[in-house]
Order: structure tokens, then C-alpha cells, then sequence
């Protein structure tokens, strides 16, 4: 049975944690997910039992996860922050569910809406995890954010805090292989809410996060309308395997035990045990002071060497050196004299960590020269221990190594939207886009912008140049509204639906090359949040009737065109395409699995994805549906929604104007002339991937409608980009 493996998170949870964040293509694949409590099943999960049942049983689930409670004992600061690896990356585990070649089905549609919900409905300010990072920051837990090396080395994290939050990643990754078990997860999250512990240790001062959690809340109300609904989609598909679900809460309750266990107060360590990660904690700052330090006939560096340091060997002849007289601390030297004022350690050590000193010379007995063992819990702090393991990943440097040929767009179509989880598909994509971009690399050049009014960057040199295309594409040439068209009208029935199908590969993913903000990396930001809320737009805003794909495959339905599912592989050969019919929608999803690194691209991209949407060729393509009796509502859906006054071009320049102002806030003037020349090649992307269709068109139809008139009235856009 398919499922998602805990054991497997034994192997370093911080390491774990990171690389899903920042290249999850590198980590290993789900392994079984099997519970530890098989009673917890339901009895007859196969037959009499429905999605009503399954919610009730999986909220009595809960009751045992809020009776785990954490002793008063435990500082509730310990509770709060450990919870937070979990908290800030709230929604994470749906984001396998909301790609495009998912989100045309009613539970996608549903995972959809809850995401969004999750991410604070439009408003980076109101995401979940954004409400507890600012809720840790009043109550002075300040964190940093959870995508940054910082955040995985903060000492004050234990590795179960990581392990719970790795599940939710997991599953966030885990595609539709493990459908029953996310949805299971989904619910549980819902209905169970923050742990109890959470709760307790915040007392009075709740804070908007467990508000929006409360049960009965307006929020929270609506996450679970749409949680149960979700349910109900999946009993609807038929055949529902009722034990994979409850067996992905199960999996949810089995992680947060071991994390509730983790915070109740361990054994007290020995003296040996207390002074051992002592050591350990102060070894990476103590190293490289002590190279003419001699002890045990070493120096102090060399037992101290950060990559592999000998503690007990060094315990064991610090307790046999003069500065320590065993059993009699105050008459140790290195109690009365290194660490006190005027010695060379004095401010070095804190009141606690000189009372430990004290307790571990006391509990030597004088002559005793046995080997001190190293004791479970004395490894080296998080710093020590996964610094070297830690990199930058989203920050590559170019690819390097052979050469391999890019294999057809088709076979790119199907390996990019359907593979993206796999490290060759996602270094071939970067390949794919650098190699995109060189091609239109003197779109960005200063004399070009200059031309053209962008030079230097300005929010209103943007919103100009946008504001007079947008006119230019409205009202010059013939007004289509008056219904006439030009040579198009000599295009027969057959010949408007086979154009129409060659829209297909890239209609079917619309939003496509924005799926990549839905990665927890992502979406906390106020930019991501604006390119999320266009993605939400593109696949229906919950509404699978409304989804642009969906739209597109049943007006070709209407026409008897009947066409695969989007990721199989009988869509990328299906004999009514034109190979090129892939290169935009290649283009968009090579794009997407490299969001951060391509930002400032991307952002064009997007601009002029959504710019060509309004004005007169969308509605020329609509007079032309029209007079062959075809739905044209695909292109007028484009013409309002993606308008520049409140729509989603608005939002893209809104979206380009956020990140290069906030850019210059942080960064000098020449990082942010060069976001700006980013930009622009990244826009100018977009014409040049629709130049290959646009010329097998020509070869179809030219010598009926004659070239210049296609390069002028077909795609006027595409073709003053590519040329």
C-alpha cells in the first residue's frame, strides 16, 4: 500500500526538512505509511461506512490527541516555538493538490479553495503561518523565516520539532499517489486544529492564530465545510478505500505523540552527561582560540576540531590536567582562576554553565582515571552538526557536466508537468529556460528600455507603458465589436476548430507557469500572494465549471473533439496536435519548477501572459467563434478578467512593482537595474514561444490569408515579441 513512512524521518530531520523546502526533487520518495495502531480503523471501512462517518471518526481521533497533555512544568515558550517549524508552513500538505493537471477535478477544485484559505484568502498578512510568526514575535519568541538556514540551526528547535513538520511536507509532495492518505491528513489537520499543548502554553494571550482555529470561528467553520466536502467528492468517485484515510490521520496523531512526548521533561542528565554538551555547545565558537593550549600532550584545538572532535577524550584528560582537582572545585584553577576576572576564560562561561563545571569536578573521585563515555544527548549543537549539510539550493549556480540534446516539446510537455518531482526534469528545465532567455537576452539591454520608456526603473514608467499598450491593443485597427471581420472570415468551420485545438496543451494548463508559488518557499511573501491569487483565478477559484482548462475542453467537447487527460501520455501524442502547439505552455512550466531562482522573469512573464489577454485580438478570436456557431467564452473570460483596471494585469504590474520596490529597500541600485532587465526578458519570453505556432499556421493557411496579414491579425502580440 502506498503511504508516507515516519521511521524515515529518523535520519535527520533538520537535513529533511531544508532540502524538501528548497530542492525536494533531491530527497528520497514516500515509503509505506503504516499506522502503529491498526484498532484505530474502522471496523468495516469498506462497506456501510460514508464521508459523514469518516469525519466523526477522525474528530474522535482527536479527543485522544487532546488529552496528550504537557505536564505546567514544561515552559510554555518551549511549547510555542516548537510547534513553530509545523505552524508557519500551515497548508504545505495540500500543495500536491493544487497543480494544474489536478485542480480540473471537484476535490482539487476543493484542495484548492482550502489552500487559499490556508494562505489568508489574497492577504500575505493573513496567512497562518505569517499570524504565528507575528503572535511568537508579541510575545518576544522572535524566529526567523522558516525557508532560511538561520531558521533550521536556531539551537532552541529539537529534531522532533522538524519530524512533525516534515509529515505535512511529505504529504505535500506526494502526488495522487497517496490521494486517500492526504485527504485523511487534510481532515484530521482540520478538525483537530493546533494541539492542546499549544493552547495551554499560550494562555491568555491566544493571539489571531488559534483564532482562526477556534472551532466555530468563521475561518474555521469554512475549512471544515470544506474538508468534509472533500470527502464527500472522493465517496462520489466511487470505490473509496476508507482505511487509507483514516490511516493518514492516524499517521497525523502517531507523529504529534512522539512530539508531545518529545516536550515533558526529560531525566536529568548526569554530571558527566551536563558537562559533555557543555563542551558540545561551546566547541564551533571556542575552536581556533587554543592552537598554543597544550593538554593531554595536544592542543586544545586539535581536540576540539569542529568535523571531528573527541570529546571524550578530552573530558577525560581535562579531568586528569592541573586545572582540575577532582572532588574539590574551589580549589580547581580553572573555576578559581581561568574563569574569573583577570583569567584568560573569564566572561566565557555563564552562571549555569560554571555551576556544571562545579558538579562535574565535584563528582570526580580523586585518582580516578577511567574513560569518561560519551552519553546519549552529547552530540554537538544543531550548528555543528548540519551547518556543513545545509546549502542554498534555490541559489544554483549554472548547470554543468555533458551535454544532453532536449528532447522533443511534446515529450518536455509531459516530463515538465507530469515529472517535475524528479531532479533530471527539474535540472532540464532550468537548461530549457536559461536557454529561452540567451535567446532574448537584448530585450533587457538599457538602450532597448530606454527606447521604450522603461529607463530606470519607476512604478509610474511602469504603469504608463502598460496603461498606453493596453489602449494600443484595444482601439488601433478595425473594431471587432461592429462584427466584421477581415480575411479570418474566409476560414471554414473545420479549419476555426482545428486553431482552436492547437490552444489546447496550453489552455488545459492555464496558470500553469504560476504553480510553482504554491511551494511553502513561496507564498508567505506579499508577491507570491499576488501571483497566488491569479493562479486561483486561472483554475476556477474553486469552481471546477469556472476553471479555464475545463472551460476549453468542453467547448471543444461541444465540437466532437474529445481529447485525454492533460498528463497522460496519450495527450502529448494525440495525432491532432502540432508539436509546436507545446512550445508556451513548455515554456510555463519549465518556469514554474524553478520560481525563485527566474523571480524577476517570471514576473514579465507573467505580465505578458496576462497583457494579451485584453484588447482586440481575444476579441477578433471571439466575432470569429461566433460566426461558425462556437462558444467563444474562453476569450471573453480573458478579456474582463485579465483587464488592467482591477484584474489580473493590474495584479502583475502590482506584482513587478511590489518586488522591485521592496528590492530596493534591501539592495543597492545596480541588483535592482538588473531585477529590471530580468524582467523584461523574461516578458519578451513569452512572443518568442509562440513564434513556432504561429509559423506553422502561416505554412497552413498562407497561401489563402498570406503571410503579413497573419503576422498582423492572428497573433499581433506573439509576432511583435518574436520578431
Amino acid at each position: 500500500m502506498p503511504g508516507l513512512g515516519i521511521s524515515d524521518q529518523k535520519r535527520s530531520a533538520r537535513h529533511d526538512y531544508y532540502t524538501l523546502l528548497h530542492r525536494p526533487e533531491k530527497t528520497l520518495g514516500p515509503a509505506s505509511l503504516v499506522s502503529s495502531s491498526p484498532d484505530a480503523l474502522l471496523a468495516e471501512p469498506e462497506s456501510e461506512t460514508g464521508a459523514e462517518a469518516v469525519w466523526e471518526h477522525i474528530a474522535s481521533l482527536g479527543i485522544d490527541d487532546r488529552n496528550c497533555a504537557v505536564p505546567e512544568t514544561v515552559d510554555g515558550s518551549r511549547v510555542l516555538l516548537g510547534y513553530a517549524p509545523t505552524a508557519l508552513l500551515d497548508g504545505c500538505w495540500l500543495t500536491s493538490s493544487v497543480q494544474v493537471s489536478r485542480t480540473h477535478s471537484l476535490i482539487g477544485e476543493i484542495c484548492l479553495d482550502a489552500f487559499f484559505l490556508e494562505c489568508g484568502m489574497g492577504s500575505a498578512d493573513r496567512h497562518h503561518g505569517t499570524l504565528y510568526r507575528t503572535w511568537l514575535a508579541a510575545l518576544g519568541l522572535c524566529v526567523g523565516l522558516p525557508t532560511s538556514r538561520a531558521f533550521v540551526l536556531d539551537s532552541r528547535f529539537a529534531d522532533e520539532d522538524f519530524e512533525l513538520a516534515l509529515l505535512g511536507l511529505r504529504m505535500g509532495r506526494a502526488n495522487g499517489v497517496l490521494l486517500p492518505e492526504h485527504l485523511g491528513f487534510h481532515a484530521a489537520m482540520t478538525c483537530w486544529g493546533p494541539p492542546q499543548a499549544v493552547r495551554s502554553a499560550a494562555g491568555s494571550s491566544q493571539g489571531p492564530f488559534l483564532a482562526v482555529h477556534e472551532p466555530g470561528s468563521t475561518e474555521q467553520s469554512r475549512a471544515e465545510w470544506l474538508a468534509k466536502r472533500s470527502l464527500r467528492a472522493y465517496e462520489e468517485q466511487g470505490g473509496p478505500n476508507w482505511s487509507r484515510v483514516v490511516n493518514g490521520a492516524l499517521a497525523l496523531r502517531d507523529q504529534r505523540r512522539v512530539w508531545l512526548a518529545s516536550l515533558r521533561p526529560k531525566e536529568s542528565p548526569t554530571a558527566q552527561q551536563a558537562m559533555l554538551q557543555l563542551i558540545a555547545n561551546k566547541l564551533r565558537h571556542g575552536f581556533g582560540f587554543h592552537r598554543r593550549v597544550m593538554l593531554g600532550g595536544r592542543s586544545l584545538d586539535a581536540w576540539l576540531e569542529p568535523d571531528k572532535p573527541d570529546l571524550s577524550g578530552f573530558l577525560t584528560a581535562l579531568a586528569h590536567s592541573c586545572w582540575v582537582v577532582p572532588g574539590q572545585p574551589e580549589r580547581s584553577p580553572i573555576l578559581n582562576r581561568s574563569t574569573q576576572f583577570g583569567g584568560p576564560m573569564f566572561g566565557v562561561f555563564d552562571d549555569h554553565e560554571l555551576s556544571v563545571m562545579r558538579d562535574w569536578i565535584g563528582s570526580l573521585s580523586q585518582g580516578d582515571s577511567s574513560p569518561i563515555e560519551v552519553q546519549k544527548g552529547s552530540s554537538p549543537s544543531p550548528e555543528d552538526k548540519y551547518a556543513q549539510t545545509l546549502r542554498f539550493d534555490d541559489d544554483r549556480s549554472p548547470l554543468s557536466g555533458p551535454v544532453i540534446p532536449i528532447p522533443s516539446l511534446p515529450v518536455l510537455y509531459h516530463r515538465f508537468l507530469c515529472e517535475g518531482q524528479q531532479a533530471d526534469t527539474v535540472d532540464l528545465a532550468q537548461r530549457y529556460v536559461s536557454e529561452r532567455l540567451r535567446e532574448v537576452a537584448s530585450a533587457g539591454h538599457v538602450e532597448v528600455l530606454r527606447r521604450q520608456g522603461l529607463w530606470p526603473w519607476s512604478s509610474a514608467l511602469l504603469s504608463k507603458w502598460v496603461n498606453a499598450r493596453l489602449h494600443e491593443q484595444v482601439f488601433d485597427g478595425v473594431d471587432p465589436l461592429d462584427g466584421r471581420l477581415g480575411m479570418e472570415r474566409f476560414l471554414n468551420r473545420s479549419e476555426v476548430i482545428w486553431l482552436l485545438q492547437q490552444l489546447a496543451p496550453a489552455a488545459l494548463i492555464d496558470g500553469a507557469w504560476l504553480q510553482g508559488e504554491t511551494s511553502p518557499v513561496c507564498y508567505q511573501s506579499a508577491v507570491s500572494t499576488l501571483l497566488l491569487r491569479i493562479y486561483r483565478d486561472e483554475l476556477g477559484a474553486g469552481i471546477p465549471h469556472q476553471h479555464h482548462g475545463n472551460i476549453m475542453r468542453r467547448i471543444l467537447a461541444e465540437q466532437g473533439v474529445e481529447l485525454p487527460d492533460c498528463d497522460s501520455e496519450r495527450f502529448v501524442r494525440y495525432p491532432g496536435f502540432l508539436p509546436e502547439s507545446f512550445s508556451t505552455p513548455v515554456l510555463w512550466l519549465a518556469f514554474a519548477l524553478h520560481s525563485r531562482m527566474y523571480l524577476p522573469e517570471l514576473l514579465g512573464l507573467n505580465l505578458a501572459i496576462e497583457m494579451a489577454g485584453v484588447g482586440r485580438m481575444y476579441d477578433r478570436a471571439a466575432v470569429l467563434l461566433r460566426q461558425h456557431q462556437i462558444d467563444p467564452y474562453f476569450f471573453v473570460l480573458h478579456n474582463t478578467i485579465d483587464n488592467g483596471a482591477s484584474g489580473h494585469t493590474a495584479w502583475s504590474v502590482q506584482a513587478i512593482q511590489l518586488y522591485l520596490d521592496e528590492l530596493g529597500l534591501h539592495a543597492d541600485s545596480s541588483v535592482v537595474a538588473d531585477s529590471w532587465r530580468r524582467v523584461w526578458q523574461g516578458y519578451a519570453t513569452y512572443g518568442r514561444s509562440s513564434a513556432p505556432l504561429l509559423r506553422a499556421i502561416a505554412l497552413r493557411f498562407g497561401p489563402a490569408l498570406g503571410w503579413r496579414w497573419l503576422r498582423h491579425h492572428i497573433l499581433p502580440n506573439t509576432a511583435r515579441e518574436a520578431s
